[in-house]
């Protein structure tokens, strides 16, 4: 009954609308057919017309068909047909060649389409990659940028592959890289356009075969708690994405998200295979270590991304053979075990230097390259021991400026009141007028710390009155924090005009007192880039940017237990890194000869991992790393001063 609603026309057409309608092969197919229909009845209508109408030039036996063919094909046969032909001949050759015409015309204007449709594709960023072992990174912001940079200087000892999914144009992502980034030495970068939540344009970027996945999110620090919060969201439905796409082999996935709730809700997708970072944690403990350690910044600039040293997880072949870990310090010429991974994943960081390896156990081991992890099965250098010291460091009473409001001012607030020794302050100042949330928030934090003054401050900072009755240059540090806005340019402008606005107060002070200002000057810069024209105009105070986090983001890229260190260096619990003067481990210091290994064992003594050293002498050298010397050979001699100090691993700052 329904074949019979529908004429046999209306039938024809929609199956040949639905035919045509799969594409480029269906098109190819129709015009092949329409070749073969067109050489069949001109062939044969060319046969019958010999056979009524015999043609005297061609000779006797030749293959009609041929001559269709050719007619078909060629339209330059046009041109050979003989002058003694007859007509009906002639009639028929013109008219397969205008068929032929017709269908080689279609033939060409097809291929070009086709072509133009494929370099149209490759355009988009649609094709499929077939590579390995690469590193996928999921979405695109300014971040990427420096996290390529990371990338690459990793592959500078061997090439790499570095694959960039993003709802962004390809030509655009292209061209940003190449404005941004000079020289892609051995790594080759590949950009693909598409949704990052589909599981088939996660496959066709190669997510069987990555190395590792790391999920950007298209939110900015400054941004609002809602938009994070919709940003975050996204981020777990794009890991979730990744999990469907390669199911229980999920390669490692590295996240970031702003919210806790669902930081912890990320990581409960897949156990062990999702590490989450925030920015605003990360760059918040980082500030409030490095203010209180002169010379720290240099350290964490060194430890953080690859230029420098890194971490590594080492274990010999051979196994430990039952040694501990303060000999194990001394197996080592050019790196230093700083802590242990235990077969649960556990890290450990200055365990015991009593405590004895197990077989399953991998060191985290601080080292410039794997090349340089030259493990002995006996000490590569013997220490002398020295009379050693039993000073302990006294605390002082600290003075801290937090200059501006973010999200990560709660949490410098919370982590330099839970350092500082009874008495000591820290300050907050406001633009006069901001959110009265600020104040709530302020005082909620001071009333959970009873021992140390909080003082909530708002000024004009159009004043140059209500800025210099501040007192700047008695604090410890200042640390401005950067505001609020919709560009980094725009955020880091303002931060650039309170910096030069403090330094000004600061070159004052000294003038009038002619005593050199000891406040350590802290900023914070959104945008990387920006780091180099503060340096340039002459401010060379250290800067918080979260080109620290990217450097991170790519190093947890490669290895995603770093992170499991990073978190462990960050919390106040447990060891932290600290640079200590050299009284507190040697009697009279000043003059004493020491070697490298001398300086780890004496660091033994206090339950604490030696692996740097800082020459005061040096340290407003910046051709000598401004005295600081990181993981420096066991044999190398130093005769020390006063001034000097050993760069440690240890739980107490005293």
């Amino acid at each position: 009954m329904s074949q019979n609603r529908y004429s046999w026309d209306e039938r024809f057409r929609y199956w040949l609308d639905s035919f045509m309608s799969k594409g480029g092969t269906s098109v190819f197919l129709s015009l092949l057919f329409l070749f073969f229909v067109a050489f069949v009845v001109m062939g044969t209508l060319r046969f019958v017309v010999f056979l009524i109408f015999p043609d005297e030039t061609i000779e006797e036996g030749t293959f009609l068909l041929w001559h269709a063919f050719f007619q078909i094909i060629d339209s330059g046969s046009l041109a050979e047909l003989d002058a003694g032909s007859n007509f009906p001949g002639k009639l028929v050759a013109i008219v397969t060649i205008f068929i032929g015409l017709i269908l080689f015309s279609s033939m060409v204007a097809f291929i070009t389409q086709e072509f133009e449709n494929r370099i149209s594709t490759l355009k988009k960023g649609k094709s499929q990659v077939l590579e390995e072992d690469h590193v996928l990174i999921v979405g695109f912001s300014e971040r990427v940028i420096e996290i390529v940079k990371e990338l690459i200087v990793a592959n500078e000892s061997d090439s790499g592959v570095v694959v960039i999914v993003a709802e962004k144009d390809k030509e655009a992502m292209d061209d940003y890289l190449r404005d941004s980034i000079q020289d892609f030495k051995t790594t080759k970068i590949i950009t693909r356009s598409g949704s990052t939540t589909s599981i088939r344009n996660l496959k066709g970027v190669g997510i069987q075969h990555a190395h590792s996945v790391v999920v950007l999110n298209n939110a900015k620090s400054s941004d609002s708690n809602e938009t994070k919060e919709l940003a975050d969201a996204r981020v777990i439905k794009t890991i979730m994405a990744v999990v469907a796409a390669k199911g229980e082999e999920t390669p490692p996935v590295i996240a970031e998200i702003y919210i806790e709730r669902y930081r912890l809700l990320a990581e409960t997708i897949v156990q062990g295979k999702v590490t989450t970072m925030n920015e605003a944690d990360i760059l918040a403990r980082m500030l409030v270590q490095t203010s209180r350690n002169k010379g720290l910044a240099m350290v964490y600039a060194d430890l953080v991304g690859f230029e420098g040293n890194e971490f590594y997880f080492f274990k010999p072949d051979e196994g430990w053979n039952g040694v501990n870990f303060g000999d194990l310090q001394f197996q080592f010429m050019e790196s230093v075990p700083l802590g242990l991974c235990l077969p649960t994943g556990e890290i450990l960081l200055n365990p015991p230097r009593e405590r004895i390896l197990q077989e399953e156990d991998q060191i985290v081991v601080l080292a410039e390259d794997d090349s340089t992890i030259n493990f002995s099965s006996e000490r590569v250098f013997e220490p002398k021991v020295h009379p050693y010291s039993n000073l302990r460091k006294i605390i002082p009473e600290e003075h801290h400026l937090i200059v501006g409001w973010n999200n990560k001012a709660p949490i410098v607030l919370s982590e330099y009141a839970g350092y500082m020794a009874p008495g000591s302050s820290v300050d907050l100042l406001i633009e006069a007028n901001a959110d009265p949330e600020i104040r709530k928030d302020f005082e909620k934090i001071a009333s959970q710390f009873p021992d140390v003054q909080m003082n909530f401050n708002e000024i004009d900072f159009q004043s140059e009155e209500e800025l210099d009755n501040l007192g700047l240059p008695g604090y410890t540090t200042v640390s401005i924090l950067a505001g609020s806005g919709d560009e980094a340019e725009e955020i880091d402008a303002r931060t650039i005009m309170r910096l030069l606005q403090i330094r000004n107060i600061f070159k004052e002070a000294e003038k009038s007192s002619g005593v050199p200002t000891e406040t350590k000057l802290i900023s914070e810069i959104v945008n990387s880039e920006n780091t180099e024209l503060i340096v340039q105009v002459g401010v060379k105070d250290f800067l918080i940017s979260n080109q620290f986090v990217s450097r991170i983001f790519a190093q947890v890229a490669l290895e995603k237990d770093v992170m499991h260190v990073y978190d462990d260096l960050f919390q106040k619990e447990g060891s932290e890194i600290y640079i200590k003067p050299i009284d507190l481990y040697f009697v009279q210091s000043e003059g004493l000869n020491v070697t490298f290994a001398d300086c780890v064992l004496a660091a033994q003594q206090r339950d604490e991992v030696c692996f740097g050293i800082k020459l005061g002498r040096q340290e407003t050298e910046i051709e000598h790393n401004f005295g600081i010397y990181i993981i420096p050979p066991k044999d190398r001699h130093y005769t020390l001063r006063d001034d000097d100090a050993l760069i440690v691993l240890a739980e107490e700052e005293n």
